[in-house]
């Protein structure tokens, strides 16, 4: 739904966040590739804990 260069322009604006492609998708990425989609939450997650450990 949103053109590749959007994403990466608005992934640049946000602190901490990132572009990420998910592969074999299209419109509903956690209907299409729901493991590739949670390895990429849990990834970010990790490498962004919330403060105080919470």
């Amino acid at each position: 739904m949103m053109p590749h260069a959007t994403g990466r322009r608005l992934a640049e604006l946000l602190p901490d966040a990132r572009y990420v492609e998910i592969p074999d998708t299209r419109t509903l990425v956690q209907l299409d590739n729901p493991a590739a989609l949670t390895a990429e939450i849990r990834r970010f997650v990790k490498e962004h804990p919330l403060p105080g450990g919470g």
